[in-house]
Formats: C-alpha cells, sequence, structure tokens
C-alpha cells in the first residue's frame, strides 16, 4: 500500500520534473532546501547550496527548441515519518537550435526531510554509468 507521504513525494518530484521540462526555472527548486547538496554528472560534480547550483545551469542547460524530455521511470519512493528518499532512472534529451538532438538516460536519487509538515529535498545525486572498456 502506498502511503500519502509516498504521494507527497511523487507529487514533489513530478513538479521538478514539469518544472524542469517546461523551463519554468523559479519553479525548479521551489520543493529544494536553501542548503541543498548536489552532486551532478557535469563539472564541478558538486553544489553545496541551492543558490550555487541554481547559478550553474545558464552555463550547461540547453536551448533546447520544442518540448524537452525530462521524466522520471521506475521510481521507487519510501518515506518514514520525517525522512524519504527516492531513485530511478531519468531521461532527458531534445532538438538543439542546429535541427541536432541529444538524449541522455541517468540515474537520480533525491532524501527529503519532512520540515513542518511539508517534503524538502536536501540531497539530489545525479550519476550517470560508464564505459571502463
Amino acid at each position: 500500500m502506498i502511503s500519502v507521504d509516498e504521494i507527497a513525494i511523487h507529487k514533489l518530484l513530478t513538479e521538478w520534473t514539469d518544472a524542469t521540462r517546461e523551463g519554468r526555472q523559479e519553479d525548479i527548486l521551489s520543493n529544494h532546501a536553501p542548503e541543498l547538496l548536489v552532486f551532478d554528472v557535469l563539472p564541478p560534480l558538486k553544489y553545496d547550496s541551492a543558490e550555487s547550483y541554481r547559478a550553474s545551469w545558464d552555463d550547461w542547460q540547453p536551448d533546447t527548441q520544442g518540448e524537452m524530455t525530462f521524466h522520471l521511470e521506475d521510481l521507487e519512493i519510501t518515506a518514514g515519518d520525517t525522512v524519504g528518499y527516492a531513485h530511478g532512472v531519468l531521461h532527458c534529451g531534445g532538438s538543439l537550435p542546429d535541427g541536432k538532438t541529444f538524449s541522455d538516460t541517468v540515474r537520480a536519487t533525491f532524501c527529503l526531510r519532512k520540515v513542518n509538515g511539508k517534503w524538502t529535498v536536501f540531497h539530489q545525486h545525479i550519476s550517470k554509468p560508464y564505459d571502463r572498456r
């Protein structure tokens, strides 16, 4: 049986993917703590706050034409009374202004705390396996 807290976390992460896909930058981190710790696939790989993570977006956020692909699959959520986590596979992609397309699949993990009755992301880890051959 899915708990009310698991449903709330799923909704929060859906809001995150929707805001990202739709380019609503002001909403992307609306459910993330200011002291957010992010490990990401792109350098510098570690961000010590939501502010530092947000400041990096213009450096790497692709300028896509039309709708961007950005959705979570195989999302597993576990929620206790005050701590929760979720992990899944994140698909992203789109078309660039020159007509080239890109597509990527990465792993995503989120650690959350319930603060004053609201679930908040405190840690986000996005990683990509690589071929060692």
